[in-house]
């Protein structure tokens, strides 16, 4: 899939540069869970600036099998797609969506170029390619198209309507309800417009840039080159020397606090989230991973939890058990740990269902609750789940 480059189909009607313009000023902010209007997520690492040349996550195989064959297994091998050959293609071919919020009917249909749309009485029943689809689909798969007008910047379309995995249908994607239409492209979804699309697809590719409706460069999915930059001057060091101390990445701080600051990067930190949101009781802070875990006492008092300690970013998080991320709990909070706070509760079980539940933001989708705590009354409501 390390297509270096992937032409889309121009839409058969054009829109006015202005009018898109007035759009992208209306609904520029990122976020395709949340819905606010907070700041964009920074670029990753893939993407800030580096101009080397990539080596692609399977070219890393070769040294590294294990984390690759674990990476083979993890949502983030499987972040981007096209609508060629994307998994849903079967499920949206002769798919019909009824928009009741906007009284529109959504048909669908497959083809080689990938899926397209069409909304009878919308521009007069022209077909809409939907050449994209981000998400791994382990909670939801999202469609975007490419349309540029001509000013030179890029502009997308997040579709409005998202497959949800758990409900195995479509639905509204989260944050479009109550958007208003003031021009008929947005009967397709939001209007998505320069760095910030940009940023869509760099948090959800390892590399590939946006010219007018072309993606260029294109290494598709989260793959090893998007958090070790300099994979090219890696690969050239050990070839020419397999005992160098120096592994020719890019320097980064990856034990240190600031690890977090990189996985938020794309798992959304506290630069993507207004200061007033950041609120026990608010739901969508679950989605905010690193948000979370830097306001709870595990973070701040022990100067040394990062999203290493519990994760291993080569394997799927949810791969391991409970009772794995519990040992870990455990590690800090035992008897057998000097001046250790144990649980007066229940202090060798169930720490991460009464400590980290999980909490749904929406139908079907839910996450486990990184605001490390003991919850009382003004927290969102835990869902019960079967121990592992």
């Amino acid at each position: 899939m390390q297509n270096p480059t992937v032409r889309t189909n121009r839409l058969s009607f054009v829109f006015a540069a202005v009018a898109i313009s007035a759009v992208a000023a209306i609904f520029g902010g990122w976020s395709m869970w949340s819905g606010t209007d907070s700041k964009s997520p920074p670029h990753p690492p893939s993407s800030a600036g580096n101009t080397e040349r990539f080596v692609g996550s399977s070219n890393c195989e070769e040294c590294h099998a294990e984390q690759f064959q674990n990476y083979l297994q993890s949502g983030h091998a499987r972040t981007f797609w096209s609508t060629r050959d994307f998994p849903l293609r079967e499920q949206f071919d002769g798919l019909t969506f009824e928009d009741r919020e906007r009284g529109k009917t959504f048909q669908y249909r497959a083809n080689e170029s990938g899926v397209d749309v069409s909304v009878p009485g919308v521009f007069g029943g022209d077909r809409f390619p939907l050449q994209f689809a981000f998400g791994s689909g382990e909670h939801a798969m999202t469609l975007m198209a490419l349309t540029p007008d001509g000013s030179g910047t890029p502009v997308g379309i997040e579709h409005r309507v998202t497959w949800f995995s758990g409900m195995d249908r479509a639905a509204l994607t989260p944050g479009q309800l109550g958007l208003k239409v003031q021009h008929e492209i947005e009967h397709f979804g939001r209007v998505i417009r320069g760095e910030t699309l940009e940023r869509c697809f760099g948090c959800h590719t390892t590399s590939c840039s946006i010219q007018d409706d072309t993606l260029v460069d294109l290494i598709p999915n989260v793959g090893c080159e998007s958090c070790h930059s300099g994979g090219a001057s890696h690969a050239t060091l050990m070839a020419d020397d397999p005992t160098a101390t120096n592994a020719g990445f890019e320097s980064r701080s990856w034990r240190t606090d600031k690890q977090i600051s990189i996985c938020a990067e794309c798992h959304r930190g506290v630069n993507n989230i207004k200061p007033s949101q950041i609120r026990r009781d608010n739901a969508k802070i679950v989605r905010y991973q690193p948000v979370g875990l830097v306001q709870s006492k595990c973070y701040v008092k022990s100067q040394r939890l990062l999203c290493s300690t519990c994760h291993d970013p080569h394997q799927h998080a949810a791969k391991r058990s409970t009772r794995d991320y519990e040992q870990k709990c455990l590690q800090c909070h035992s008897a057998d740990v000097s001046q250790a706070v144990q649980c007066s509760v229940s202090p060798s079980t169930g720490c991460i269902s009464c400590h980290m539940p999980r909490v749904e933001i929406h139908p079907t989708i839910s996450f486990h609750d990184h605001w490390i705590r003991i919850r009382g009354e003004a927290d969102p409501p835990a869902i019960e789940e079967e121990r592992e």
